[in-house]
């Protein structure tokens, strides 16, 4: 009788799995869908519709507005739970996924970050024991890329560093500088500057005296074409090298001259959706931008992921920590952490009017 019982008990609980298990696998999508952020929101949820729009009736999506806030980001979770999803991938907002993250640990879904860069996302994971994946990139991993550039092109050459003496920048001049000691090299020069002046010719005096012309400035985009012209008024001619704040509003008064290089993540993608037919007549198309690309990815990884889940019987997170993945921007891989190999840093050159990307930069 006994045994009779704990045989119910067992089909009780495991029917709605047996169930779930032959219908559509359910991929939660956690996006800030209202205010300002919605613009963002949608390229998560357009890429992740980009990705499955071949798997009609194998998957499902269930889409929660995070509202880049902790309270949006636990209602979310909320609604993943009750809906059943296997897996969520989205979150651009590190207050969100916080608050996310312990509800959906509970009822043991795994999630694919896209957006959240702060390392901690990742770095407690051993601690916290979160089902957490990254495909977005680090905070360092900016400085990273800065340091392949700067020991490929100039390794062998005389280049110096420069900040504007926020906190941001000196502490990715001081990132980068780490890594450059590893690699042996060494900058001939390090400087700083009083942002947002209208004139840069003290610096660019300083600079002139040093006699080194590469330089990696750590600063906006209005500072930086200011020093670049005041440089050149003084018969200085720099190669200049900037970090993702080049990407920025333009100055109105002083444009950035060409020739200067940005380093940046891949923020187009038009490898991941057919151009429509009428878009070489559009001057105004754009391809999928922003977070459409790593959106897609994660939603690649997560329906390879919950497949096999299915199919083995193994644990959908030991699957991510285990397997390599087919995307649409290559193979992905997730270490120990819980961070993937996806590079997504590219070398973008300023051509007069736009950034355009170094073929195989």
């Amino acid at each position: 009788m006994r045994a009779l019982a704990t045989l119910t008990a067992f089909f009780l609980v495991a029917s709605p799995a047996l169930a779930q298990e032959s219908g559509p696998i359910v991929i939660g999508v956690a996006a800030p869908l209202s205010d300002a952020q919605d613009i963002l929101g949608r390229q998560v949820t357009d890429g992740v519709a980009a990705a499955l729009a071949a798997d009609k009736g194998k998957t499902e999506t269930v889409i929660a507005d995070t509202s880049c806030s902790a309270k949006g980001g636990e209602d979310a979770a909320k609604t993943f739970v009750e809906k059943k999803a296997a897996i969520v991938v989205g979150f651009l907002c590190v207050e969100a996924i916080e608050a996310a993250l312990p509800i959906l640990k509970k009822a043991g879904i795994a999630t694919i970050d896209v957006g959240v860069r702060a390392n901690r996302l990742t770095d407690d994971n051993e601690r916290n024991g979160y089902l957490i994946k990254r495909l977005a990139p680090r905070s360092d991993d900016e400085a990273a890329a800065l340091t392949r550039y700067i020991t490929a092109r100039w390794g062998d050459k005389p280049f110096g560093l420069i900040d504007d003496g926020s906190i941001a920048a000196r502490g990715l001049v001081d990132a980068v500088r780490r890594l450059l000691a590893d690699e042996g090299l060494q900058p001939q020069t390090v400087d700083n500057y009083r942002p947002a002046e209208e004139k840069q010719f003290g610096l660019a005096r300083r600079l002139q005296r040093t006699g080194v012309t590469r330089f990696f400035i750590a600063g906006d985009r209005p500072d930086i074409a200011i020093i670049a012209r005041d440089a050149k008024e003084t018969g200085l001619d720099l190669d200049i090298l900037g970090a993702e704040g080049l990407f920025d509003e333009a100055s109105v008064d002083t444009p950035l001259p060409a020739g200067i290089i940005a380093i940046g993540p891949k923020t187009s993608f038009p490898e991941l959706a057919p151009q429509p037919e009428d878009a070489a007549s559009d001057p105004g198309y754009l391809p999928p931008q922003g977070y459409f690309g790593t959106a897609y990815a994660a939603a690649e990884i997560a329906t390879q992921a919950a497949a096999e889940s299915r199919s083995s019987g193994d644990p959908l997170a030991k699957i991510l920590s285990t397997k390599t993945f087919d995307t649409g921007l290559g193979p992905v891989r997730f270490d120990a952490k819980g961070d993937g190999n996806l590079d997504l840093f590219r070398v973008y050159e300023w051509r007069g009017d736009e950034f355009v990307e170094e073929t195989g930069g």
